[in-house]
């Protein structure tokens, strides 16, 4: 059989796998183009996209870090704090080489290359060590976070100074899912919380369904919490709970 380039990885493939006249090198690289094309709607092989992959993202930020009546020193002192604290945690020392860390001002993201379960016990580790961190100490220097989980693919890009960046639907959820939620909310994207939930059965007892919620472009995703005695949030969200009242 004659040599193919991949639609989606631009690999030459000796054993294509055809799909609606598009070729791919695997069944991973024609799934990962569904997703991209029914979120996209265009043909994204047209774009000439250089990479493409798939990671477990983390995506947290500080809740009221931009109240007014907090100084910049203890913003920037509370972002480095949260810093630190991820820093310590098992799971980030262990996952080294194997992640990818973007700042996003009051947060991070963190993209693991390796399996969907290291973004569900960093954010559990994370919040055993911020209830550590926050006892005893007063309403305004406490840390409060929230947390959205999610896996799927994205796209390595150059920025305007040449470094790597990554955008795509993996990040983008996550994103949207983590500004759902309040104070300690670990909340996850179902494809994500229905796999952590195959993989453990421990994880039936944390991770819970909370609703459906239509996102932007009118999709509709269901939201799932992940909560216990030391961590997490049992509430349903605000923003989810007015939601619910308009539905």
């Amino acid at each position: 059989m004659l040599s193919s380039i991949c639609a989606l990885c631009g690999k030459i493939t000796d054993s294509p796998i055809i799909d609606k006249d598009l070729i791919f090198d695997s069944e991973k690289c024609k799934e990962t183009y569904r997703k991209l094309a029914s979120i996209y709607g265009h043909n994204i092989s047209d774009l000439g996209l250089p990479d493409v992959l798939n990671a477990n993202f983390f995506f947290v930020d500080i809740v009221g870090l931009s109240d007014p009546s907090l100084s910049v020193k203890k913003q920037m002192s509370k972002i480095e704090i949260l810093n630190q604290l991820i820093g310590s945690c098992e799971t980030f020392t262990a996952s080294k080489n194997k992640r990818i860390i973007l700042p996003t001002g009051d947060g991070m993201v963190i993209g693991f290359l390796l399996n969907s379960e290291l973004p569900l016990q960093l954010s559990i580790q994370l919040h055993k060590k911020l209830q550590e961190y926050n006892q005893n100490k007063h309403d305004e220097e406490k840390i409060l976070i929230r947390i959205g989980l999610n896996s799927g693919p994205v796209f390595i890009l150059n920025d305007m100074n040449n470094n790597k960046n990554l955008w795509g639907p993996g990040l983008v959820l996550a994103r949207r899912v983590m500004d759902l939620g309040d104070a300690s909310h670990i909340l996850v994207v179902d494809r994500m919380a229905e796999e952590l939930i195959s993989l453990n059965d421990e994880y039936k007892n944390i991770i819970k369904l909370v609703s459906e919620y239509k996102i932007k472009h009118g999709q509709i995703i269901k939201i799932y919490s992940v909560h216990s005695t030391d961590f997490g949030n049992s509430n349903i969200p605000e923003k989810i709970q007015l939601y619910l009242k308009k539905g």
